[in-house]
């Protein structure tokens, strides 16, 4: 069963396509990594995606929620784009963390406000998820007390915290410091390990090696190619694939 679709995907930002009829598909389970240099459309598919940039021309299903790009902005399809992003969680570069809030409010905020869940309820998720990213003890702490792998690991908690079919990650290391970078790549292991669907933009080689069922190299807006971890980092077909991989991992 394939849990998102994308379909014949197009952003321009003025006269630049930076997405040009990008179709993805990956099944419910799977986790699939995506590589590529920067300005390729990599973070710009995720978005579009979700509908926080609006595609010009395409169609995005996420589980049954299904909406097509183009056309006016009426009621029925801002509900619908709000339905799809209660679906998915979205893990950006920086940690978006309400400063004025602990870790577990910042948790709490999204299903006591987008979902009406009662705040008994939402405080359990919310202490239960803390703990699921090894921050049982950071609860009462706000974001200023916490390292930024800290954050990110309060980041990727408040995206689970409503409970999404799928789960994106935009460069969710780049920001930290090398140190920082292995406990948060363990807690994105650790829910691949358990069947979440994850579409991840990274330019860790070994987390894609590790924990991808498929790696896809993007450029110039386009899927270049597609394969298993072993397929394209063991042998890539396409010469921009092998140049790019040469030089990030020597």
């Amino acid at each position: 069963m394939n849990m998102i679709e994308l379909t014949g995907i197009t952003k321009r930002f003025g006269d630049h396509e930076v997405l040009k009829q990008v179709d993805l598909t990956v099944k419910k389970g799977e986790v699939v990594v995506i590589l590529g240099p920067s300005g390729s459309g990599k973070s710009t598919l995720l978005r579009c995606a979700t509908f926080l940039e609006e595609p010009d021309a395409g169609t995005v299903r996420i589980g049954e929620h299904e909406i097509p790009a183009g056309g006016s902005q009426t009621r029925e399809k801002t509900a619908k784009i709000r339905a799809l992003r209660q679906n998915t969680g979205f893990v950006f570069q920086l940690f978006n963390l309400f400063p004025h809030k602990t870790a577990l409010q910042n948790v709490m905020e999204g299903p006591v406000v987008v979902k009406k869940m009662p705040e008994a309820q939402a405080k359990s998720l919310a202490l239960k998820l803390l703990a699921k990213v090894g921050l049982a003890d950071k609860a009462d702490a706000y974001p200023s007390r916490l390292s930024g792998g800290q954050q990110q690991r309060v980041a990727i908690a408040r995206a689970l915290a409503m409970e999404p079919l799928v789960m994106f990650y935009d460069e969710p290391t780049s920001a930290l410091d090398p140190e920082l970078v292995r406990e948060v790549l363990h807690v994105m292991k650790d829910l691949a390990s358990e069947g979440m669907t994850m579409v991840v933009v990274t330019h860790e080689m070994e987390f894609a090696r590790e924990v991808a069922n498929r790696v896809i190299f993007m450029d110039g807006g386009v899927i270049v190619e597609e394969g298993t971890a072993e397929e394209v980092f063991g042998n890539p077909k396409e010469d921009r694939t092998r140049r790019f991989l040469y030089h990030v991992q020597k």
